[in-house]
Protein backbone atom coordinates (compact mmCIF):
# COMPACT_ATOMS: atom_id res chain seq x y z
CA UNK A 1 0.00 0.00 0.00
CA UNK A 2 1.44 3.43 -0.65
CA UNK A 3 2.09 5.89 2.18
CA UNK A 4 0.63 9.17 2.09
CA UNK A 5 3.17 11.62 1.47
CA UNK A 6 4.00 13.27 5.06
CA UNK A 7 3.83 17.04 3.17
CA UNK A 8 0.15 18.33 2.20
CA UNK A 9 0.93 22.06 0.79
CA UNK A 10 4.29 22.04 -1.66
CA UNK A 11 5.58 25.02 -2.90
CA UNK A 12 6.43 24.73 -6.82
CA UNK A 13 8.86 27.38 -8.60
CA UNK A 14 10.02 27.60 -11.54
CA UNK A 15 9.68 28.96 -15.48
CA UNK A 16 6.70 26.52 -15.98
CA UNK A 17 5.05 24.68 -13.19
CA UNK A 18 1.90 23.31 -14.34
CA UNK A 19 3.11 20.26 -15.27
CA UNK A 20 4.58 19.52 -11.45
CA UNK A 21 1.75 21.22 -10.26
CA UNK A 22 -0.73 19.24 -11.78
CA UNK A 23 1.54 15.82 -10.66
CA UNK A 24 1.19 16.95 -6.96
CA UNK A 25 -2.41 17.61 -7.14
CA UNK A 26 -2.93 13.83 -8.35
CA UNK A 27 -0.89 12.63 -5.63
CA UNK A 28 -3.37 14.59 -3.09
CA UNK A 29 -0.69 17.09 -2.43
CA UNK A 30 -2.17 21.08 -2.51
CA UNK A 31 0.23 22.98 -4.76
CA UNK A 32 0.96 26.34 -4.78
CA UNK A 33 3.44 28.03 -7.18
CA UNK A 34 5.47 30.65 -8.40
CA UNK A 35 6.02 30.77 -12.31
CA UNK A 36 7.41 32.36 -15.01
CA UNK A 37 3.98 32.44 -17.04
CA UNK A 38 1.43 31.86 -14.85
CA UNK A 39 -1.07 30.24 -17.55
CA UNK A 40 -4.64 30.48 -17.00
CA UNK A 41 -4.58 26.43 -16.73
CA UNK A 42 -2.02 27.04 -13.66
CA UNK A 43 -3.88 29.88 -12.21
CA UNK A 44 -6.89 27.40 -11.85
CA UNK A 45 -5.38 24.95 -10.59
CA UNK A 46 -3.27 26.23 -7.66
CA UNK A 47 -2.64 29.70 -6.25
CA UNK A 48 0.17 31.03 -8.36
CA UNK A 49 2.59 34.29 -8.43
CA UNK A 50 4.82 35.35 -11.53
CA UNK A 51 8.31 34.81 -10.69
CA UNK A 52 11.48 35.50 -12.84
CA UNK A 53 14.84 34.64 -11.47
CA UNK A 54 16.53 37.23 -13.36
CA UNK A 55 14.09 40.26 -12.41
CA UNK A 56 13.12 39.14 -8.83
CA UNK A 57 15.54 37.07 -7.43
CA UNK A 58 15.35 39.61 -4.83
CA UNK A 59 12.07 39.35 -3.68
CA UNK A 60 12.82 35.54 -3.45
CA UNK A 61 12.20 35.34 0.18
CA UNK A 62 9.41 37.59 0.42
CA UNK A 63 7.45 35.84 -2.37
CA UNK A 64 7.92 32.59 -0.47
CA UNK A 65 6.33 33.79 2.53
CA UNK A 66 3.59 34.49 0.91
CA UNK A 67 2.54 31.29 0.40
CA UNK A 68 3.41 29.12 3.06
CA UNK A 69 3.80 25.40 2.45
CA UNK A 70 5.41 22.83 3.96
CA UNK A 71 7.98 21.88 1.74
CA UNK A 72 9.09 22.88 -2.14
CA UNK A 73 10.45 21.51 -5.14
CA UNK A 74 11.92 22.78 -8.16
CA UNK A 75 11.35 22.46 -12.03
CA UNK A 76 13.53 24.16 -14.85
CA UNK A 77 15.12 26.16 -14.95
CA UNK A 78 15.92 26.53 -11.36
CA UNK A 79 18.66 23.63 -11.61
CA UNK A 80 20.91 26.64 -13.60
CA UNK A 81 20.18 28.90 -10.07
CA UNK A 82 21.71 27.15 -7.10
CA UNK A 83 22.35 30.19 -5.39
CA UNK A 84 18.67 30.83 -5.65
CA UNK A 85 17.54 27.13 -4.67
CA UNK A 86 20.32 27.44 -1.64
CA UNK A 87 18.46 31.07 -0.44
CA UNK A 88 14.93 29.34 -0.93
CA UNK A 89 16.25 26.43 1.21
CA UNK A 90 16.46 28.28 4.21
CA UNK A 91 13.05 29.09 3.76
CA UNK A 92 11.18 25.78 3.56
CA UNK A 93 12.43 22.05 3.59
CA UNK A 94 13.64 21.15 -0.39
CA UNK A 95 12.26 17.99 -1.96
CA UNK A 96 15.35 17.61 -4.06
CA UNK A 97 18.76 17.64 -5.06
CA UNK A 98 20.56 20.45 -2.80
CA UNK A 99 22.54 23.57 -3.94
CA UNK A 100 25.64 21.54 -3.29
CA UNK A 101 24.68 18.76 -5.53
CA UNK A 102 23.57 21.32 -8.42
CA UNK A 103 27.16 22.98 -8.56
CA UNK A 104 28.44 19.08 -8.98
CA UNK A 105 26.13 17.39 -11.31
CA UNK A 106 25.41 20.56 -13.44
CA UNK A 107 29.49 20.60 -13.94
CA UNK A 108 30.15 19.08 -17.22
CA UNK A 109 33.96 18.33 -16.60
CA UNK A 110 33.24 16.76 -13.48
CA UNK A 111 30.20 14.62 -15.22
CA UNK A 112 32.19 13.61 -18.36
CA UNK A 113 35.05 12.36 -16.26
CA UNK A 114 32.81 10.19 -14.16
CA UNK A 115 31.05 8.66 -16.86
CA UNK A 116 34.64 8.08 -18.65
CA UNK A 117 35.69 6.49 -15.44
CA UNK A 118 33.53 3.52 -15.95
CA UNK A 119 33.61 3.46 -19.73
CA UNK A 120 30.42 5.10 -20.92
CA UNK A 121 29.97 7.28 -23.66
CA UNK A 122 29.88 11.39 -23.59
CA UNK A 123 31.41 13.69 -25.78
CA UNK A 124 34.35 15.69 -26.07
CA UNK A 125 34.48 19.37 -24.11
CA UNK A 126 36.78 21.85 -24.54
CA UNK A 127 37.36 25.50 -23.05
CA UNK A 128 37.57 27.42 -26.49
CA UNK A 129 35.75 26.95 -29.57
CA UNK A 130 38.04 24.36 -31.53
CA UNK A 131 39.20 25.18 -34.96
CA UNK A 132 38.30 22.08 -36.64
CA UNK A 133 35.13 19.48 -36.06
CA UNK A 134 31.48 20.50 -35.13
CA UNK A 135 31.16 21.52 -31.62
CA UNK A 136 28.50 23.13 -30.01
CA UNK A 137 28.68 26.43 -27.68
CA UNK A 138 27.06 25.41 -24.35
CA UNK A 139 25.84 27.50 -21.12
CA UNK A 140 25.38 26.08 -17.41
CA UNK A 141 23.63 29.10 -16.71
CA UNK A 142 21.08 28.34 -19.01
CA UNK A 143 18.44 24.88 -19.33
CA UNK A 144 16.23 23.08 -21.81
CA UNK A 145 18.33 23.92 -24.95
CA UNK A 146 17.58 27.61 -24.15
CA UNK A 147 21.56 29.45 -25.67
CA UNK A 148 22.80 26.40 -27.23
CA UNK A 149 23.91 26.93 -30.58
CA UNK A 150 26.42 25.96 -33.11
CA UNK A 151 30.26 27.15 -31.63
CA UNK A 152 30.51 29.26 -34.87
CA UNK A 153 27.16 31.27 -34.83
CA UNK A 154 26.59 33.90 -33.29
CA UNK A 155 24.46 34.19 -29.72
CA UNK A 156 23.03 36.06 -26.58
CA UNK A 157 24.64 33.84 -23.37
CA UNK A 158 28.20 33.39 -23.46
CA UNK A 159 29.07 30.14 -23.39
CA UNK A 160 31.02 28.04 -20.60
CA UNK A 161 31.76 25.42 -22.70
CA UNK A 162 32.32 24.28 -25.66
CA UNK A 163 30.84 20.11 -26.62
CA UNK A 164 31.52 18.24 -29.26
CA UNK A 165 28.25 17.27 -31.27
CA UNK A 166 27.02 13.81 -31.59
CA UNK A 167 25.15 13.03 -34.61
CA UNK A 168 21.65 11.03 -33.75
CA UNK A 169 18.33 11.31 -32.34
CA UNK A 170 18.23 12.79 -29.17
CA UNK A 171 16.33 11.43 -25.91
CA UNK A 172 15.98 12.00 -22.10
CA UNK A 173 15.98 9.10 -19.64
CA UNK A 174 14.04 9.40 -16.77
CA UNK A 175 15.87 8.31 -13.04
CA UNK A 176 14.59 8.23 -9.20
CA UNK A 177 17.35 8.65 -7.13
CA UNK A 178 18.13 7.93 -3.32
CA UNK A 179 21.31 7.33 -0.71
CA UNK A 180 23.58 6.98 -4.02
CA UNK A 181 21.00 4.30 -6.01
CA UNK A 182 19.12 4.89 -9.15
CA UNK A 183 16.36 3.07 -10.87
CA UNK A 184 15.36 3.87 -14.29
CA UNK A 185 11.87 4.89 -14.64
CA UNK A 186 11.96 4.97 -18.65
CA UNK A 187 13.28 6.77 -21.87
CA UNK A 188 11.57 9.38 -23.83
CA UNK A 189 12.21 10.85 -27.03
CA UNK A 190 12.70 14.29 -27.50
CA UNK A 191 12.26 16.44 -30.26
CA UNK A 192 14.74 20.24 -30.34
CA UNK A 193 14.75 23.13 -32.84
CA UNK A 194 12.35 25.67 -33.62
CA UNK A 195 13.38 28.77 -36.00
CA UNK A 196 15.98 30.63 -34.67
CA UNK A 197 16.94 28.00 -31.76
CA UNK A 198 18.18 25.10 -33.45
CA UNK A 199 18.33 22.78 -29.72
CA UNK A 200 15.61 24.56 -27.77
CA UNK A 201 13.27 21.86 -26.24
CA UNK A 202 9.57 21.15 -27.55
CA UNK A 203 8.06 18.24 -27.10
CA UNK A 204 8.41 14.90 -26.94
CA UNK A 205 6.91 11.09 -26.45
CA UNK A 206 7.45 8.34 -23.97
CA UNK A 207 7.87 5.69 -23.56
CA UNK A 208 10.26 5.50 -26.46
CA UNK A 209 11.82 1.72 -26.75
CA UNK A 210 15.09 1.49 -27.44
CA UNK A 211 17.62 -1.06 -27.40
CA UNK A 212 17.99 -3.82 -24.35
CA UNK A 213 22.00 -2.97 -24.66
CA UNK A 214 21.13 0.71 -24.39
CA UNK A 215 18.51 0.41 -22.12
CA UNK A 216 20.94 -1.39 -19.66
CA UNK A 217 24.18 1.14 -20.28
CA UNK A 218 21.18 3.50 -19.59
CA UNK A 219 21.29 1.81 -15.51
CA UNK A 220 24.83 1.93 -15.75
CA UNK A 221 24.77 5.82 -16.27
CA UNK A 222 22.45 6.36 -13.72
CA UNK A 223 23.60 4.20 -11.03
CA UNK A 224 27.62 6.19 -12.00
CA UNK A 225 25.41 9.68 -11.34
CA UNK A 226 23.27 8.41 -8.24
CA UNK A 227 26.56 6.95 -6.74
CA UNK A 228 29.09 9.87 -7.65
CA UNK A 229 27.06 13.55 -7.66
CA UNK A 230 24.12 11.69 -4.97
CA UNK A 231 20.89 13.62 -6.42
CA UNK A 232 17.89 12.75 -4.69
CA UNK A 233 14.21 12.36 -6.51
CA UNK A 234 13.93 12.58 -9.83
CA UNK A 235 16.12 13.56 -12.67
CA UNK A 236 16.54 12.93 -16.07
CA UNK A 237 19.58 12.37 -18.53
CA UNK A 238 19.66 14.20 -22.06
CA UNK A 239 21.36 11.47 -24.31
CA UNK A 240 22.34 10.53 -28.13
CA UNK A 241 21.89 7.61 -29.57
CA UNK A 242 24.61 6.72 -31.80
CA UNK A 243 25.63 3.51 -32.85
CA UNK A 244 23.54 1.71 -30.26
CA UNK A 245 25.13 3.86 -27.36
CA UNK A 246 23.55 6.57 -25.26
CA UNK A 247 25.73 9.38 -25.37
CA UNK A 248 24.90 11.20 -22.40
CA UNK A 249 24.75 15.47 -23.19
CA UNK A 250 24.08 16.88 -19.54
CA UNK A 251 21.85 15.97 -16.66
CA UNK A 252 18.64 17.34 -15.29
CA UNK A 253 18.49 16.85 -11.70
CA UNK A 254 14.45 17.51 -11.18
CA UNK A 255 10.93 17.12 -12.19
CA UNK A 256 11.79 16.91 -15.77
CA UNK A 257 9.23 18.25 -18.92
CA UNK A 258 9.12 14.29 -19.87
CA UNK A 259 8.15 13.20 -17.07
CA UNK A 260 4.07 13.77 -16.94
CA UNK A 261 4.06 11.72 -20.07
CA UNK A 262 5.35 8.51 -18.20
CA UNK A 263 2.48 9.45 -15.50
CA UNK A 264 0.32 9.97 -18.11
CA UNK A 265 1.55 6.60 -20.11
CA UNK A 266 1.42 4.81 -16.70
CA UNK A 267 -1.06 5.76 -14.43
CA UNK A 268 1.51 6.21 -11.88
CA UNK A 269 2.00 9.34 -9.76
CA UNK A 270 5.98 10.56 -10.05
CA UNK A 271 5.59 13.11 -7.57
CA UNK A 272 5.21 10.48 -4.69
CA UNK A 273 7.94 8.55 -5.76
CA UNK A 274 10.10 12.13 -6.06
CA UNK A 275 8.55 12.97 -2.89
CA UNK A 276 8.74 9.36 -1.30
CA UNK A 277 12.63 9.48 -2.69
CA UNK A 278 13.70 12.35 -0.64
CA UNK A 279 11.84 11.86 2.70
CA UNK A 280 11.73 8.27 2.94
CA UNK A 281 15.31 7.31 0.87
CA UNK A 282 12.91 4.67 -1.41
CA UNK A 283 13.59 4.28 -4.51
CA UNK A 284 10.91 1.74 -5.24
CA UNK A 285 11.25 -1.32 -8.03
CA UNK A 286 10.90 -0.96 -11.62
CA UNK A 287 7.47 -1.16 -13.13
CA UNK A 288 5.84 -1.11 -16.74
CA UNK A 289 4.95 2.37 -17.52
CA UNK A 290 1.55 1.44 -19.86
CA UNK A 291 1.07 0.23 -22.97
CA UNK A 292 0.75 3.50 -24.85
CA UNK A 293 2.90 6.12 -25.33
CA UNK A 294 1.94 9.65 -24.92
CA UNK A 295 3.17 12.73 -26.63
CA UNK A 296 3.40 16.38 -26.12
CA UNK A 297 4.22 19.31 -28.53
CA UNK A 298 5.25 23.05 -27.67
CA UNK A 299 3.46 25.68 -29.95
CA UNK A 300 6.26 28.78 -30.70
CA UNK A 301 5.16 31.58 -32.14
CA UNK A 302 6.40 32.24 -35.60
CA UNK A 303 5.00 35.38 -35.49
CA UNK A 304 3.43 38.52 -33.02
CA UNK A 305 0.52 37.20 -31.82
CA UNK A 306 -2.58 38.54 -28.87
CA UNK A 307 -3.75 34.72 -27.71
CA UNK A 308 -8.03 34.52 -27.98
CA UNK A 309 -10.48 33.96 -25.49
CA UNK A 310 -9.66 30.22 -25.42
CA UNK A 311 -10.66 28.25 -21.99
CA UNK A 312 -8.40 25.60 -20.77
CA UNK A 313 -9.52 21.81 -20.16
CA UNK A 314 -10.71 21.59 -16.95
CA UNK A 315 -7.99 19.40 -14.15
CA UNK A 316 -10.26 16.37 -13.63
CA UNK A 317 -7.61 14.62 -10.80
CA UNK A 318 -6.60 11.79 -13.31
CA UNK A 319 -3.99 10.39 -15.31
CA UNK A 320 -5.27 11.00 -18.91
CA UNK A 321 -3.46 13.76 -20.29
CA UNK A 322 -5.52 17.18 -21.36
CA UNK A 323 -5.47 17.90 -25.08
CA UNK A 324 -3.57 21.16 -24.87
CA UNK A 325 -2.38 22.67 -21.69
CA UNK A 326 -0.11 25.65 -20.68
CA UNK A 327 -3.28 28.18 -21.96
CA UNK A 328 -2.16 31.82 -21.97
CA UNK A 329 -4.52 34.26 -20.29
CA UNK A 330 -6.86 36.10 -23.34
CA UNK A 331 -5.24 38.89 -24.53
CA UNK A 332 -1.39 37.69 -23.76
CA UNK A 333 0.65 38.96 -26.24
CA UNK A 334 3.49 36.54 -27.45
CA UNK A 335 6.20 37.66 -29.33
CA UNK A 336 8.02 35.57 -32.04
CA UNK A 337 9.77 32.59 -31.23
CA UNK A 338 8.35 32.75 -27.41
CA UNK A 339 6.13 29.56 -26.20
CA UNK A 340 2.31 29.70 -27.00
CA UNK A 341 0.39 26.12 -25.57
CA UNK A 342 1.13 22.66 -25.34
CA UNK A 343 -0.18 19.94 -27.26
CA UNK A 344 -0.72 16.50 -25.98
CA UNK A 345 -1.84 13.47 -27.95
CA UNK A 346 -1.95 9.07 -27.12
CA UNK A 347 -1.20 6.57 -29.73
CA UNK A 348 -0.99 2.56 -29.52
CA UNK A 349 2.68 3.45 -30.94
CA UNK A 350 5.34 5.88 -31.14
CA UNK A 351 4.48 6.33 -34.86
CA UNK A 352 0.76 6.20 -34.12
CA UNK A 353 1.30 9.14 -31.20
CA UNK A 354 3.45 10.99 -33.50
CA UNK A 355 1.32 11.11 -36.06
CA UNK A 356 -1.61 12.31 -33.88
CA UNK A 357 0.57 14.98 -32.12
CA UNK A 358 1.79 16.22 -35.41
CA UNK A 359 -2.38 16.54 -36.89
CA UNK A 360 -2.98 18.28 -33.53
CA UNK A 361 -0.99 20.80 -33.60
CA UNK A 362 -1.01 21.59 -37.68
CA UNK A 363 -4.52 22.28 -36.57
CA UNK A 364 -4.02 24.44 -33.34
CA UNK A 365 -1.64 26.11 -35.82
CA UNK A 366 -4.17 26.78 -38.35
CA UNK A 367 -6.94 28.00 -35.85
CA UNK A 368 -4.23 30.48 -34.20
CA UNK A 369 -3.06 32.20 -37.36
CA UNK A 370 -6.24 32.25 -39.13
CA UNK A 371 -7.63 34.31 -35.97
Amino acid sequence: MTPTPPVATVLIVGASTRAAASSAARAGLSPRCLDLFADADLVALAPVDRFDPDRDADGLERLAAASPCDAWLYTGSMEARPDLVERLSRVAPLLGSSADVLRRIRDPWAIAEALRAEGLATPRLAATAPAAGRWLAKSTATAGGLGARWADAPGEVPPTHFQEFIDGPTFSALFVAADGRSRLVGVARQFPGVPGATFLYRGGVAPWPVAASAEDELRRIGATLARRFEPVGLFGVDFVLADGRPWVLEVNPRYTASSELFEYASGRSLMRDHIRACLDREIGEEADVGGDCVGKQILYARSRLTFPAIAPPPFAGHFREPPFADVPRPGTVIEPGEPILTVFARGRSPEGCLAELDRREAAWGEMLVCR
